[in-house]
């Protein structure tokens, strides 16, 4: 995570002072899992950040968290200084989803969409980059992911996919990925006590990039799913749809 996506995230949870802009809200078809997205601006700081929480029965699963994909060569990360253009819903068997467009407000107007999908057992999103000029030839560097957990727990410097650990009052939580060919796994690495950040490796002939190829492209799905027991998060339908056995 850059210096900048890490003080955009952590002013609103020290100060208090961010407020929300074009919030989102998807909420899974039983009625008590919520995706919030949304665009955070911390009081006194000069550039936003796309960010994401979720709720569960009414209560904070995941706090605050930034998203964001670091283009080689290009500031700021793609999903910071961005506004939002357009919105849409989506609908599927077992979920309720979200097409959202945002535009990079600088002078090469690059843009980036993101699509939610909120089953009842957990949700999904992925990066969405457009067929654009900026960005013909596609270079990233690494994915600025943020999962800020509402509630502590002590976790390792650093974690590969799929990562499990017991939530107080949900039971168990996992984060997982879908596999896409020619894309690097997705590790995590922690960035302060309650949040964990996503993590590229570097091609082994070009360290400092992850990924090579064009748009339009799209990115794998980070999913975190919730289950009554370890054994049944592999099973739960966002899982199982998207992962696959």
């Amino acid at each position: 995570m850059t210096l900048r996506q890490f003080v955009v995230c952590l002013l609103p949870l020290l100060a208090g002072a961010a407020h929300a802009q074009d919030l989102q809200r998807v909420v899974s078809p039983d009625g008590q899992l919520e995706f919030r997205l949304f665009i955070v601006m911390p009081e006194g700081h000069g550039i936003n950040s796309l960010a994401y929480q979720v709720w569960r029965h009414g209560n904070l699963l995941m706090d605050t968290s930034c998203l964001g994909v670091n283009i080689h060569y290009d500031e700021p990360v793609l999903g910071e200084n961005v506004g939002l253009s357009a919105a849409r819903p989506l609908r599927g068997e077992g979920y309720n989803g979200l097409a959202a467009d945002y535009l990079q407000n600088s002078s090469t107007g690059r843009r980036i969409d993101l699509e939610v999908r909120v089953f009842n057992d957990g949700v999904a999103f992925r990066y969405v980059i457009p067929k654009q000029a900026p960005l013909l030839n596609l270079l990233i560097d690494e994915e600025e992911t943020e999962f800020h957990f509402a509630y502590p727990a002590v976790r390792p410097a650093q974690a590969p996919l799929p990562y499990i650990e017991e939530a107080p009052g949900v039971g168990w939580l996992g984060i997982f990925e879908s596999r896409m060919a020619g894309f690097p796994p997705m590790s995590l690495v922690r960035n302060e006590p309650n949040s964990l950040a996503s993590h590229l490796p570097g091609r082994p002939h070009d360290p400092a990039v992850a990924y090579s190829g064009t748009t339009p492209w799209t990115g794998p799905w980070r999913i975190i799913a919730v289950a009554s027991s370890r054994e049944r998060l592999a099973a739960t339908r966002v899982v199982r749809d998207l992962v696959g056995n």
